[in-house]
């Protein structure tokens, strides 16, 4: 009850992110600063190569690029998606993070989602409420007020949990008929818990092979570990839920850089496609198609593979954003009907339409198709807006 408690409660955040209703600042740059001495009252949206902020935000932050540096002070939340996400700053709320490095080297108020290759919070530092991760390696040094919840390869724990921990690790394994054994040359352990670790809960694994846990580490419940075929099933569907959150997120961000970046575009594509469904489908059913085709033809020209590499990239990144854009033409429609003061508003449509066309798609039988479609409706739409049809 309490873990579906608490993925109803991040899908109700996520659903209902704070949007200042007149009070908010946006920066696109290939380079985004905010001085220490600079104040911004309201919801704070960037886009760029490197984002640093280094001043006070009163209000949320959404953030998007390839390095983002936090220095500064928000009293709310932090949304941010990009290769390194550093935070060196307080955050007077929760972190949503995503990212190749997260790096957490100060005070989290409230709880903290974070998704990345490596996930690292450092010593002396506070997460007042529970922490979600899914990674390649976390690190936990700090103190976390609350559960440790989450996935990943390797995990170490050196600092204090309050609560429990429950995670899913590495699950290589070797099988000898009926049984299992650990692999004979792998000398590393999916779990590290130092003579520091300090754990008010229960600890419990799923893994390959038992983690190595210091006979010195104080943990107040019980200790279990589990191989993965004895693992419980609830978690693999409650991590596939995190997973789907963790998609709405993702969707969101990019829509924030599309509407950032090219607003007006955006604007006219929807339009487009509105007026022209039928054909902007037909069209982009044929241009889903033909392009890896025409791509492959290409490369058999030698000459054209350059054209062909450029062809396929815009193709895949065209399918990779079309249930943003679909979701944003739905909400400008959902907008236009029921929320009228706001039917100009993209980011509000953006919100409302992207977790419009997830829930759709996410139906059975017929989730697959409507992908299919939002795809086509998309190429289609691009195609016809290109050529001025």
């Amino acid at each position: 009850m309490k873990k579906i408690s608490l993925t109803l409660a991040f899908a109700l955040i996520l659903i209902a992110i704070p949007i200042a209703t007149h009070a908010f600042e946006l920066k696109t740059s290939p380079s985004v600063y905010v001085a220490e001495d600079e104040i911004i009252i309201g919801n704070f949206y960037a886009a760029g190569n490197n984002i640093t902020i280094d001043g006070m935000i009163d209000g949320d932050i959404f953030v998007a690029g390839q390095n983002i540096v936090f220095n500064g002070s928000t009293t709310g939340d932090i949304f941010a998606a990009g290769q390194t996400i550093t935070i060196n700053g307080k955050v007077g709320s929760s972190l949503r993070a995503a990212g190749d490095t997260i790096n957490i080297n100060n005070d989290i108020a409230g709880s903290v989602h974070a998704f990345g290759a490596t996930i690292t919070q450092t010593k002396d530092t506070v997460v007042n409420g529970d922490f979600f991760f899914g990674g390649a390696l976390g690190e936990f040094r700090g103190k976390i007020d609350g559960d440790l919840h989450g996935g990943g390869a390797i995990v170490v724990l050196a600092g204090e949990v309050t609560g429990d921990v429950k995670m899913r690790l590495d699950e290589r394994i070797e099988r000898e008929g009926k049984g299992i054994k650990v692999e004979k040359d792998d000398k590393d352990f999916p779990l590290y818990v130092y003579d520091s670790a300090v754990i008010g809960g229960n600890l419990y694994y799923s893994a390959g092979k038992a983690g190595e846990i210091s006979e010195k580490a104080m943990i107040a419940g019980k200790v279990g570990h589990s191989f993965p075929d004895k693992a419980d099933r609830r978690d693999l569907a409650a991590w596939k839920a995190w997973h789907g959150l963790f998609s709405i997120f993702s969707s969101l961000v990019i829509g924030l850089v599309l509407i950032s970046l090219w607003r007006e575009p955006i604007k006219n594509l929807t339009d487009k496609m509105t007026a022209r469904i039928a054909p902007a489908i037909g069209i982009g059913a044929i241009i889903m198609i033909l392009t890896p085709i025409i791509a492959l033809l290409l490369v058999f020209t030698i000459i054209g593979i350059p054209l062909a590499i450029i062809l396929t990239v815009i193709w895949l990144i065209a399918m990779y954003i079309a249930k943003v854009i679909v979701g944003i033409l739905i909400g400008r429609i959902v907008l236009n009907k029921i929320w009228e003061k706001k039917k100009d508003s993209l980011i509000w449509a953006m919100i409302i339409g992207v977790i419009l066309i997830w829930l759709l798609t996410e139906l059975p039988l017929i989730g697959w198709l409507l992908s299919i479609i939002a795809i086509w409706w998309t190429l289609g739409g691009i195609w016809m807006m290109c050529k001025k049809a």
